[in-house]
């Protein structure tokens, strides 16, 4: 299965070429890398191009749109989101293929992570606190998808409508799982872990970002939309 993966990026001249580095040492061969520069103004689209596939200017400003275009760029039977700041293993999307060929149901699959700048023993902590709040959420009927790690069939993809550009709150990941659970299986992948960055959890920050994640879930969990706007918190928690 031809496998196109999905970087949105804004002003990650920092991050992008440990990402993109990562992705093209993927063992699964079969794949498009695909960069949606959305609007940069330092050195990322100059990075991606060394990397990329393609690298895709989208002028209209905002992550939604971002993955929307990479969507619609997409070739492959099965779209792959992932961050500009997050590090994937080598045989990452092997697996998360994988899941896909032994059971025709599934339409998405979404894992857990790991902090990239954190020691061993709070990596370990945080990896396994993440994981159970993944189960949580899920024993609540809510599949809590990550857009740093969050795998689609195309066809399911198109048959839901994708992300709409018309939501434009925080969570538009978990609002297009929501949609997806509706005609087949969402998979969460315990195992299928990859390393994230944890800036938006600075010193005298963090509080902030975990009160927004913990509202937007809990509106999500009854089935609601989460009050913030997502460029609010981009701006807030970069």
């Amino acid at each position: 299965m031809k496998t196109s993966i999905i970087i949105p990026a804004y002003n990650e001249a920092e991050n992008i070429a440990r990402t993109l580095q990562s992705l093209t040492n993927q063992t699964y061969q079969s794949r498009e890398l695909i960069v949606i520069d959305n609007n940069s103004t330092d050195a990322t689209n100059q990075i991606a191009q060394k990397y990329a596939d393609k690298v895709i200017l989208e002028k209209k400003q905002g992550y939604v749109y971002a993955v929307c275009r990479g969507a619609k760029e997409a070739t492959g039977e099965l779209i792959t989101f992932c961050d500009a700041d997050s590090v994937y293993p080598r045989k990452w999307l092997a697996k998360a293929v994988k899941y896909f060929t032994q059971n025709p149901q599934t339409v998405a699959v979404y894992g857990g992570c790991y902090p990239l700048e954190r020691n061993k023993i709070i990596s370990w902590l945080v990896t396994i606190s993440f994981a159970k709040f993944l189960i949580f959420s899920k024993v609540l009927g809510l599949n809590n998808t990550c857009g740093f790690n969050f795998i689609i069939k195309k066809s399911a993809y198109d048959q839901v409508g994708g992300y709409k550009t018309t939501y434009q709150k925080m969570s538009p990941d978990v609002e297009l799982g929501r949609r997806l659970k509706e005609i087949g299986k969402v998979k969460l992948a315990l195992l299928l872990r990859i390393g994230t960055s944890t800036r938006r959890f600075k010193p005298g920050e963090r509080f902030k970002a975990l009160r927004m994640y913990a509202r937007a879930w809990w509106a999500m969990v009854r089935g609601k939309s989460p009050d913030t706007e997502y460029s609010k918190y981009n701006q807030e928690t970069r």
